[in-house]
C-alpha cells in the first residue's frame, strides 16, 4: 500500500509542471507592442482563440474584422465571435511582413489543427493573410484571409 501511495505521489509530482504549463495565461504582450512581429501577433491571436476567450477576442478584432476562407464562408466580427471556430494546435512559418503608417500586413504559411462550423480543415500547411491596425496603444486585427481547405 506504501509502494502505491509513493508511485502515485511520483506520478503528481511528475505531471505537476505540465499542468502549470497548461494553466498559465497565454502571452498576449505583442498585442501591445509597436514593434511586434507578424509571428507574435498571430500567436497571441491563436492562443485566445485555442481558450475561446470571446472578451478578450472582441478587443482584439477591429470593429470592421471580416474573415474569408477558401470555401468561400466567411464572417464579419459579430458573426465570428458568436460562432469561434475550434483551434487546437497551430505553428506559422516562412512569415513575411509589411509595415505602413499604422497598417501591418503579414502573410506565412500556416498549419493548423482546425474545426470550423462543424467542418475539419486539413492539417497541412497553407497559406494565410492578415492585416492589423495600429491604434496607438495596440494592434487590432482588422482581415484574415485563410486559404486552407476543408476535409473532404
Amino acid at each position: 500500500m506504501r509502494r502505491l501511495a509513493c508511485l502515485l505521489a511520483l506520478a503528481v509530482l511528475a505531471l505537476a509542471p505540465a499542468a502549470a504549463q497548461a494553466a498559465k495565461p497565454p502571452d498576449t504582450s505583442a498585442l501591445t507592442d509597436r514593434r511586434a512581429s507578424g509571428i507574435a501577433l498571430m500567436s497571441a491571436y491563436s492562443d485566445l482563440l485555442i481558450l475561446k476567450d470571446q472578451a478578450k477576442l472582441d478587443r482584439l478584432l477591429d470593429d470592421a474584422f471580416l474573415i474569408q476562407r477558401t470555401d468561400g464562408s466567411w464572417a464579419d466580427k459579430t458573426r465570428y465571435l458568436a460562432n469561434l471556430p475550434d483551434l487546437r494546435d497551430y505553428d506559422f512559418t516562412q512569415g513575411q511582413v509589411r509595415r505602413s503608417g499604422r497598417i501591418l500586413t503579414f502573410r506565412a504559411t500556416a498549419t493548423s489543427v482546425l474545426t470550423v462550423n462543424g467542418q475539419a480543415y486539413a492539417p497541412s500547411p497553407a497559406p494565410m493573410l492578415t492585416v492589423w491596425r495600429w491604434t496607438g496603444e495596440r494592434w487590432l486585427l482588422v482581415a484574415q484571409g485563410n486559404f486552407n481547405v476543408p476535409r473532404s
